[in-house]
């Protein structure tokens, strides 16, 4: 009786503790949920819950956005590269390393893409596919498809994907290019393009990548 005894009571100690090991894991892992949610929380209220952005904002997508883009960007947010009221405070109150998990979170997320009426004509769209594709010789102008990959799909440790973003966040960027407010481009590469165009180019342009679907 006491072997049968001591037999029952040490089993009962190995699920007594094998419970309390699971409930820990599930505490754990609930506490590392919550966590994630709270660093995306922020940028949620502007991004999104996917990362999907907000047009009518100029706010930008995210959602499968390479890793190291979206890194640089909150980097340059922090040390000043990059100039935003909003978003140089938000960035400068993270570590280097919660800026990195931020970036690889969105990364691998993927929103739903919702096509954007676009305000160009026919012709409009058609010059921004020129411009995509062939770039405009006159004006010294490569093409577009050229550094961010075809159809602005991107192109990973490069270029940023172009195709689903907002025509209002690309005219916006365009123009920061244009007019030196935005800083941050490898080589003075995108200010070199976007002072050679005009508003007409940069609207067509915008508008032809924001009419293009994509799986990002």
């Amino acid at each position: 009786m006491n072997a049968a005894w001591r037999a029952r009571a040490g089993l009962s100690l190995v699920l007594a503790l094998l419970a309390a090991a699971n409930f820990e894991l599930a505490a754990a892992a609930e506490s590392a949920a919550a966590s994630a949610a709270a660093e995306v929380a922020p940028c949620a209220a502007c991004h999104g819950e996917q990362g999907e952005g907000m047009a009518a904002a100029h706010v930008p997508r995210l959602a499968g956005q390479a890793a190291d883009y979206l890194q640089k960007q909150l980097d340059n947010y922090a040390d000043g590269t990059r100039d935003s009221p909003f978003m140089t405070n938000f960035a400068k109150a993270l570590s280097e390393a919660q800026r990195a998990k931020l970036a690889a979170r969105y990364a691998a997320m993927s929103a739903p893409y919702l096509r954007e009426a676009v305000a160009i004509d026919a012709q409009g769209l058609a010059w921004g596919h020129q411009l995509a594709y062939q770039g405009d010789e006159t004006k010294r102008v490569q093409a577009c498809n050229s550094c961010h990959g075809p159809d602005g799909v991107g192109v990973p440790r490069a270029a940023p994907y172009l195709a689903g973003q907002s025509a209002e966040y690309l005219a916006g960027a365009l123009k920061a290019f244009q007019q030196g407010t935005r800083k941050n481009d490898a080589g003075q590469l995108m200010r070199s393009v976007a002072q050679r165009l005009n508003d007409a180019d940069i609207a067509a342009v915008a508008g032809y990548f924001a009419s293009l679907g994509t799986a990002h």
